[in-house]
């Protein structure tokens, strides 16, 4: 046993990636950290003689990584959902590492560097086509922030993001545990994150084809859900009223999720007001209504006034939230009008869905949404994500969130944090580009193809005569590096 495999180095490696964890994932403000949060893990597993002890540091780490969830969600969702979404992804990463421990003891070196990444991917991705959440805990959507390496979303995905984040970490851990096997790691870890960059420095340099001006407003105190008591005549009021501050000529204007609550008795008098503003404006406007429609049942609804146009064009939501959305119905299609598309909030955390827009070729996404304060930056920056993946740019008003403006490239043009004590209103210009993307093309064939190769890899391992691996004595780790 290796001074890496000492209960010592394994109570440092459980606190070390727990606090990377926490530092980058889900509402972590320091994304790039997850590149290199699970190495000491890792480094654990490739090291310890005993699998009992690796998998109680994978599993505390990855619990210590989730207090932000807890911290962020305690007063919004059931107890028993929380606690057991932490369970879930405690246990996967715990099994996630135990596999590669597994794989890397009996394996070449090629076998055992890919394979925290593989599987990494190919878990997440198979639990995001079943998860009501769709993409929410995604370990790639951390690299949001590193804007090179997050380029690779339009080519495969959230996969490649997730994939890159694996191979990097899995890199560092071998080379702190294997020294011996560099070149193998420089050749077969190092060469894509090289490409990956290269390729997300040429994307970023392509240039504009035309640009709109956006203005995105939120009235914290009573807007949306959280102010249930608000009189709906007084939030239109200080809406319209705040439509007429807006500064210069905007091309569009959005309004968060849910804001304005109508029966069909009421619709039309809180609907007329924002026909008006946008006839006043000459900009089309979006805003987020919360119908009751009768029998019991409601509509999350995003309306379209267009100006000049006799009624607003009309989105459903198409993902509620479970255990929130109680007796809302279910939008069956996406809104596209031209190149412009309108989803709402939690649509945006599917990116099989989304990805329809892309290929109607949509350049701009409206997305009025609703966030709950501490989870602002966390979901504004998935929606990022889907932007990049298709290649358009995103508008995303919240209520209790952010205001966030971002390109096709997933640079943030401007971003503001709504406040209770007075309007939130942001305007800016944001560049347009049409054309697509792979990703927009191929889908998740990337996706795929790691899942395939997961199962190969597990294939292999079990083929493989013992003595071949990384972990089981210097001759063998000679042979392997050669």
């Amino acid at each position: 046993m290796t001074r890496y495999g000492t209960r010592r180095f394994g109570i440092i490696a459980t606190l070390l990636s727990g606090a990377l964890f926490l530092a980058s994932l889900d509402i972590g403000p320091i994304g790039p950290l997850v590149l290199i949060a699970p190495v000491a893990v890792l480094v654990t597993a490739l090291s310890a003689s005993r699998w009992q002890g690796v998998a109680a540091t994978a599993f505390l780490a990855r619990l210590i990584g989730a207090i932000g969830l807890v911290w962020a969600y305690h007063d919004v969702l059931p107890p028993i959902a929380l606690t057991m979404w932490i369970l879930i992804h405690a246990v996967f990463f715990t099994l996630i590492v135990l596999a590669t421990r597994w794989i890397a003891r009996s394996a070449p070196v090629w076998a055992a560097l890919l394979a925290y990444p593989l599987l990494t991917t190919a878990v997440e991705f198979l639990f995001g086509q079943v998860s009501p959440h769709g993409s929410f805990g995604a370990v790639g959507t951390a690299l949001v922030d590193v804007l090179p390496l997050l380029q690779l979303a339009s080519l495969g995905g959230l996969a490649a993001l997730t994939f890159c984040a694996g191979l990097f970490a899995m890199a560092c851990a071998l080379a702190i545990a294997h020294p011996h096997v560099w070149r193998t790691l420089l050749i077969i870890g190092a060469a894509p994150i090289v490409f990956a960059a290269a390729f997300g420095f040429w994307r970023m340099s392509e240039p504009y084809e035309g640009q709109k001006r956006i203005a995105l407003i939120a009235i914290d105190p009573i807007s949306g859900r959280a102010a249930p008591d608000a009189d709906p005549a007084a939030v239109v009021q200080a809406y319209t009223t705040a439509l007429r501050g807006i500064e210069g000529r905007a091309d569009f204007v959005l309004l968060p999720e849910a804001v304005f609550k109508t029966s069909p008795t009421s619709r039309a008098a809180i609907e007329t007001p924002f026909q008006d503003a946008a006839n006043q404006m000459g900009a089309p406007l979006v805003a987020g209504f919360d119908e009751a429609l009768g029998d019991g049942q409601k509509a999350n609804t995003a309306l379209l006034f267009t100006p000049g146009a006799s009624s607003p064009q009309r989105y459903i939501k198409r993902r509620l939230i479970p255990g929130l959305d109680v007796d809302y119905v279910t939008g069956a299609s996406a809104f596209v009008d031209g190149t412009t598309g309108i989803a709402i909030c939690k649509d945006l955390d599917f990116p099989a869905m989304i990805r329809e827009y892309g290929e109607r070729g949509v350049t701009l996404m409206l997305a009025p949404s609703w966030d709950f304060g501490t989870d602002g930056r966390l979901h504004s920056r998935m929606a990022v994500v889907r932007g990049v993946e298709n290649g358009f740019a995103l508008a995303r008003a919240a209520t209790d969130g952010r205001l966030t403006l971002s390109d096709r490239t997933g640079r943030i043009v401007a971003e503001a944090v709504t406040r209770g004590d007075a309007p939130t209103v942001l305007t800016a210009e944001v560049g347009l580009r049409s054309g697509g993307t792979l990703y927009t093309r191929i889908g998740d064939l990337f996706a795929w193809i790691v899942v395939a190769a997961a199962v190969a890899l597990v294939g292999f391992r079990l083929i493989t005569p013992s003595p071949a691996g990384l972990t089981r004595g210097s001759g063998a780790a000679a042979r392997s590096s050669s």
